[in-house]
């Protein structure tokens, strides 16, 4: 299951419309921050974003509800 349509949109308008990553395996210093666009949800472009569970097995709630870009996204997996 993923999250509620009012889940994302909490977590995007928390975000910033920005990637929230603060992996630092991830090679970035500090939060990721990349520009996200709204429209480009899971597409394959620039400013692609998905919402990603910070813990798979926890609640599908905003507090386990992180925006990431694809990139970010991609090495999560």
């Amino acid at each position: 299951m993923g999250f509620s349509e009012d889940t994302v949109k909490q977590a995007w308008n928390r975000s910033g419309g920005r990637c929230e990553c603060i992996r630092k395996t991830h090679g970035h210093i500090g939060r990721c921050n990349k520009k996200l666009i709204w429209s480009k949800r899971g597409r394959e472009d620039s400013g692609v974003w998905e919402a990603h569970h910070i813990n798979r097995y926890g609640p599908e709630a905003l507090s386990n509800c992180e925006i990431l870009c694809w990139n970010c996204h991609g090495k999560t997996l």
